[in-house]
């Protein structure tokens, strides 16, 4: 009899996803935007990121 299979988890589409420095921003469509609060001291990062985001010199888990 084989052991039950733990379920997997889905990896992250973004690394916006797991940042330290995302906020979550969810409009009244139900449409979900990733806010980069770095963008509010460091103009080099963007405020609304192009998604998926795959690699960023400012992510931080």
């Amino acid at each position: 009899m084989k052991p039950p299979e733990e379920p997997r988890r889905k990896p992250p589409r973004s690394l916006c996803e797991t940042c330290r420095h995302v906020r979550r921003v969810e409009s009244a469509k139900g449409s979900v935007f990733f806010l980069c609060r770095r963008s509010e001291t460091e103009p080099v990062f963007r405020k609304y990121p192009p998604q998926p985001v795959v690699e960023c010199r400012g992510f931080e888990r």
